[in-house]
């Protein structure tokens, strides 16, 4: 008989579980009755757990590969303490940057301030007397700007960047990045595209925002102490083609924002969070102090197991718009998919069948066992079947059941088409444009974006009356 319950641990969902031809006990992941997990109990240990959690604190030696995998993988935050330890880039505090001979001649400018974006300054300036009000509208979020040096975009032409910026600065920096023995090699070449670098002088920090970008984050403390407040996006019950976690949006919500996690980086720890994260931070210091900090993205592995569980938001939130073709990706196999979702019944029996998403899981299934292993999806996938099989493998056995396949693409095809159907039908080719060709939701007019944000809060607020799924959010 199938039973419904509440599961802690990796699933921790609410399911209806039953037996697959495999024999093995399958949870069903029908949109409908699929509950994502509770905070608490994802991030803070137990259901019981209140926010703020308590970050999990570690040092390198407590760490290998499939730890560390694990960790980014679920999504985890945590705090490497000594990871930034004889490392390369020990010892550049700010009055580093401001006398080196290569980046001293560079320049800088505050970021997430009121009015926007400022004006470049040197590293040789009197920047550090520059006070910038943030307009963060909560008392306790930073209420001076930062600055920012994002040395990785002279690798693009038409990045918004000084003219001081050059190449043999970014250089130099790659000299200096040392990767963690505990990650996958692969990451290197990720260091050294993605570095940017964040200065703030006492009580200066950015205002919380969520970055559109799918990888998880790493941030190391080389001077200073900064405080770090986190929490995952929202629960919704309505899609949402507007951004709302734009610099400082989630101040100016009904109910004051409630981070996840509150912490604390000093000198050479360094912090992991994943995608899909509101994040602030806070230079903790005295005003004449400065907090100098680096920030890496890296893709292996992705966070592929939070984007499973958290399917149903991830698929309804535009600002990580850039997760839903990974999401298809991943669901389908890399094979062709209905952009506008299927009801869960069918798309489970065409994952089963011998056509579309069902032909895909049987070329993969070389010998035919019902199951596809970790080799059998290298041999289909290369770099990413670590993505893939983190995705699909429900019991964490570290092979893919047919039926655990079904039910991910089932999930996920339900799930994009119950966001299609509740999107006006005048919109609706939003939906599906998303990501293709030189079209991407972030441009859509502000007017329009206006419009759009409006309906769903609109619509989320009516189902939030009617007793459907909560969220914390209320309309602007």
């Amino acid at each position: 008989m199938a039973r419904r319950q509440r599961q802690t641990g990796a699933l921790a969902l609410l399911v209806t579980w039953h037996a697959g031809t495999s024999g093995a006990a399958v949870p069903s992941l029908d949109p409908e009755t699929y509950l994502e997990p509770q905070d608490g109990e994802y991030w803070g240990g137990s259901a019981s757990s209140t926010r703020p959690f308590a970050e999990e604190r570690l040092k390198s030696a407590e760490l290998d590969r499939a730890g560390f995998d694990k960790r980014i993988m679920d999504g985890q935050v945590f705090v490497v303490e000594d990871a930034g330890k004889d490392w390369p880039m020990d010892g550049w505090d700010c009055e580093y940057f401001r006398n080196d001979p290569v980046f001293g001649k560079a320049e800088m400018n505050q970021q997430y301030a009121a009015g926007g974006g400022a004006p470049f300054v040197g590293f040789k300036s009197d920047w550090m007397d520059s006070k910038t009000a943030s307009g963060a509208k909560d008392k306790d979020a930073p209420q001076v700007a930062p600055f920012y040096w994002g040395i990785k975009d002279v690798q693009y032409p038409d990045a918004q960047r000084s003219k001081t910026w050059k190449k043999a600065m970014l250089k130099k920096v790659q000299e200096h990045i040392r990767l963690p023995r505990y990650m996958d090699t692969a990451n290197k070449r990720n260091f050294e595209t993605t570095p940017e670098f964040w200065f703030a002088a006492g009580g200066a920090g950015a205002k919380a925002h969520m970055d559109t970008h799918v990888q998880a984050t790493m941030s190391v403390q080389l001077s200073g102490t900064k405080r770090w407040r986190l929490s995952v996006m929202d629960e919704r019950s309505a899609p949402f083609l507007a951004m709302i976690y734009k610099d400082g949006d989630v101040y100016e919500r009904s109910e004051a924002w409630q981070p996840q996690f509150n912490l604390t980086l000093k000198p050479g720890e360094a912090l992991f969070f994943p995608p899909g994260f509101i994040h602030e931070t806070l230079n903790l210091g005295e005003a004449d102090s400065c907090s100098a900090s680096v920030t890496f993205q890296f893709t292996e592995p992705m966070a592929v197991g939070m984007y499973r569980r958290f399917l149903p938001r991830v698929r309804r939130t535009a600002d990580i718009h850039e997760a839903w073709p990974l999401l298809k990706q991943w669901a389908t196999l890399k094979s062709k998919a209905d952009k506008k979702g299927m009801a869960y019944a069918d798309a489970k029996s065409k994952a089963l069948g011998e056509s579309g998403a069902g032909a895909a899981f049987r070329k993969r299934d070389k010998d035919g066992d019902g199951f596809l292993s970790n080799e059998e999806l290298t041999a289909a996938f290369g770099q990413d079947a670590k993505n893939m099989l983190g995705f699909h493998d429900l019991d964490e056995d570290g092979r893919v059941a047919r039926e655990e396949f079904a039910e991910v693409f089932a999930l996920w095809a339900g799930t994009v088409k119950a966001a299609y159907d509740d999107t006006p039908p005048k919109h609706r080719q939003l939906q599906l444009k998303d990501m293709e060709a030189d079209f991407n939701i972030e441009d859509v007019a502000p007017k329009l974006q206006r419009q759009l944000m409006e309906a769903s809060f609109k619509l989320e607020k009516s189902r939030q009356h009617a007793g459907g799924a909560s969220s914390t959010d209320s309309e602007l």
